[in-house]
């Protein structure tokens, strides 16, 4: 049903909307999106981690060694994002279930089920999916069409943590407990695949700690049946998927400079023509 509001808050809402997004160039996704500022994403994660009673990066008793571990791996991982304008942070989690995820602004936790099972490679491959899910703003995409630019914008301008403050934590729950979309996910990992090489791990590292996870929890022949029906992508499916965008990777070029990605016929960078290099050699 349509119903005219007042201008005072066609006003509001519009005033809030030109302040608090804009249209940008994501490198990530390579789109032009139109997404929430740094700072309103920020905020909101502020809030949800106040909400969710992540109060610190160590949740739970956490050895100082592990959450060492991550913040090692990450920050190594995060030098080489596509998105430099959050802070990222990594936290350890005591749970045992091989989980992690990400929050608004750059806040990333890992469960200590992970770092039981994952060799370096692997955990750095978990880390770097999780900072992809933050390159191409995902998380910040969700509570957007969640909540309404509106809502979210007024609740990141809020002062302190209130009832209201709650529906980004109820947001992000539901996305916790649903996962994210079939794209989002493979997205996700082809970002953390171009990370790990960029930031020399062994991107081969994500496939293996799949398959670990698919050993874990076999995949059932009516699971690949109804795959077409599925918003998630299967375990093998992104295997396979991973294991060619790893393929690919090894024909191309980088600029040593600035990090830009060229194909395999490309010699020199197209912003200061320096000499560009094989990726392999990010490897060595």
């Amino acid at each position: 049903m349509w119903t005219q509001a007042a201008p005072n808050s066609w006003f509001i809402v519009l005033s809030l909307t030109l302040t608090g997004c804009a249209t940008i160039y994501n490198p990530a996704t390579q789109r032009q999106e139109t997404v929430l500022d740094s700072s309103v994403e920020t905020a909101l994660g502020t809030l949800a981690r106040a909400q969710m009673g992540l109060s610190s990066l160590r949740i739970g008793p956490v050895e100082q060694a592990d959450l060492s571990r991550v913040q090692s791996i990450g920050q190594r991982l995060a030098q080489v994002s596509d998105r430099q304008d959050v802070t990222y942070r990594f936290g350890v989690i005591q749970e045992k279930t091989p989980n992690a995820f990400t929050l608004p602004g750059g806040t990333i936790y890992v469960h200590t089920g992970i770092l039981s099972r994952a060799t370096e490679d692997e955990l750095a491959g978990v880390i770097a999916h999780e900072i992809g899910h933050v390159a191409a703003r995902h998380v910040a995409k969700h509570l957007q069409a969640d909540l309404g630019f509106a809502v979210a914008l007024g609740l990141a301008q809020a002062a302190g943590v209130g009832p209201e403050s709650a529906r980004v934590a109820d947001s992000l729950y539901g996305l916790f407990s649903n996962g994210f979309s079939r794209q989002d996910e493979l997205e996700a990992d082809r970002l953390g695949i171009r990370y790990m090489k960029r930031a020399g791990y062994d991107p081969h590292g994500l496939v293996s700690f799949f398959k670990k996870l698919q050993a874990e929890e076999p995949e059932s022949a009516l699971e690949h049946a109804l795959v077409w029906q599925s918003t998630h992508p299967l375990t093998s499916e992104r295997i396979a998927r991973a294991q060619e965008e790893i393929d690919t990777l090894e024909g191309q070029t980088f600029c040593p400079t600035c990090g830009q990605v060229y194909g395999p016929k490309a010699r020199f960078c197209q912003r200061d023509g320096t000499p560009l290099k094989a990726k392999r050699k990010v490897m060595e």
